[in-house]
């Protein structure tokens, strides 16, 4: 009984039984007695009905002397195939004095006083008659009165039994079709309760059919786009923990070796053997300490100072403190500004660390005679709510460049621009990872083109001018 298909099911039959219902106490509410004189009396005052054929009649005789043709007529239009006096009631037509002009039914069958006023027939502004229809008397021993007691209840049967004929055979079509319509509609439900048992079980490659109506098919694409996100983490997941491995196996291998080295005697206990296992640790060091920011950055509880601060002070600091190391290179590391303060709200430490990763990977990747460009510009990015004030800082070089293949591979973890870099060449790997989880917590965007290879490239860093909880 708990199954959705079953309560949907009985909930078409009870629809139907009660439509059935309804018909029935409907129509033996229209076949009454008093609802069947009022709907003849409201015919009669239509136009061109009886009352006005009447009056026309008496115009144009001046009296009812053989308006019987006109009445007989009327009644067997009123009552068709029923004989004369069979009717539920009598069709009367009385004179402006009262008296009976025409009949349906014996006048001794006629009640001792009209039960209603029948409609009155006015020719001139003169009321010349009444016509009206008056159940016929209760009288066992009238045949008229027998028929007329008995016709009633026979039609009411037959109407009633038909019209359960119908709604049984209604219903059981209807409960035909609740049963495969509610099968119909649970079995989405089932096909997603099955994607979920098989997600559950970690069974991350399979999909849910899409098909049936929008709201189901809505669902349908959600479920698969949640099983896609969840085996694109779990990929990532995977990736991760082995680049974390390979990433910390070679300075600790380093150290192994060294150390197995120095306790047999193979290497001299030295301070230059020292300096080079404390470069090992200071890269382990550095190594945990940037998992552990980035992972506090992505689950948004990295905290953050945010304040007031001119973006163009905070680039020049970044700028003149890599000034030495672009010179010693032989690189131009030249800045451009805008007029005017450019206004952030921002962590000054956090984003010292988006310029200095972002100038240090330029620096890193431009070759000898060399360029760098660093430049800050106010600029507004679409928002919910309009256009959104906020600075933008490019950081442009002509170093190496980066494939398109490799374009949106670049904020990822541990990835490397081209394959064969040496992994010893003193970066992490994280470093542009950082730079998107710092940007993206100040609620901005950080974006990057390149020509292709040995064509430079260009980082851009959209920051928003105004507090978050404005935006």
């Amino acid at each position: 009984m708990n199954r959705l298909w079953v309560r949907l099911s009985l909930a078409f039959t009870l629809v139907v039984m009660l439509g059935f219902g309804a018909i029935v106490v409907g129509t033996i509410s229209l076949t009454s007695d008093q609802r069947m004189q009022s709907l003849l009396l409201n015919q009669f005052e239509r136009p061109k009905g009886l009352v006005d054929s009447a009056g026309r009649y008496y115009a144009q005789h001046g009296s009812w002397a053989g308006v019987e043709t006109l009445m007989d007529g009327a009644r067997s239009t009123l009552f068709p195939g029923i004989p004369n006096g069979g009717e539920r009631g009598a069709l009367l037509l009385v004179d402006g004095d009262g008296k009976v002009v025409y009949s349906s039914i014996p006048p001794g069958e006629l009640p001792s006083t009209p039960s209603r006023p029948g409609r009155p027939i006015v020719v001139d502004g003169r009321t010349v008659g009444r016509i009206d229809f008056v159940p016929t008397p209760d009288n066992q021993s009238s045949p008229y009165s027998a028929w007329n007691q008995s016709t009633p209840s026979d039609l009411i049967q037959e109407v009633t039994f038909f019209l359960l004929q119908i709604a049984l055979a209604v219903g059981v079509l209807g409960l035909i079709f609740g049963v495969l319509a509610s099968r119909g509609l649970a079995a989405p439900l089932n096909r997603l309760a099955v994607a979920a048992r098989a997600i559950g079980a970690r069974n991350l490659n399979y999909r849910v059919p899409v098909q049936g109506s929008s709201e189901i098919r809505e669902v349908a694409e959600s479920f698969n786009k949640m099983a896609a996100d969840l085996q694109s983490a779990e990929s990532l997941r995977r990736n991760l923990l082995a680049d974390v491995a390979h990433e910390l196996r070679t300075p600790l291998t380093v150290l192994q070796g060294n150390l197995q080295a120095i306790l047999d005697d193979v290497y001299p206990l030295e301070k230059s053997e020292v300096v080079r296992l404390h470069d090992q640790t200071r890269h382990l060091h550095r190594l945990v300490n940037d998992l552990h920011e980035l992972a506090q950055a992505e689950a948004h509880q990295l905290p953050l100072h945010k304040q007031m601060l001119d973006a163009k002070d905070l680039v020049r600091e970044s700028v003149d403190f890599f000034g030495p190391m672009a010179e010693e290179k032989g690189v131009v590391l030249r800045l451009e500004t805008a007029a005017g303060e450019l206004s952030i709200q921002a962590d000054r430490s956090r984003l010292m660390q988006v310029l200095q990763n972002l100038l240090n990977n330029a620096l890193r990747h431009t070759p000898t005679d060399g360029e760098i460009i660093v430049s800050v510009v106010a600029r507004n990015s679409g928002g919910s709510n309009g256009a959104i004030t906020g600075v933008e800082i490019a950081v442009a070089d002509t170093g190496d460049g980066i494939a398109p293949d490799e374009l949106p591979h670049i904020f990822e973890r541990f990835y490397r621009s081209g394959k064969a870099r040496d992994r010893d060449s003193g970066g992490t790997g994280l470093g542009l990872a950082i730079v998107r989880a710092l940007v993206e917590a100040h609620d901005g965007r950080v974006d990057v083109v390149s020509g292709g290879k040995r064509l430079g490239s260009r980082f851009t860093v959209w920051l928003p001018s105004l507090p978050s909880a404005i935006l």
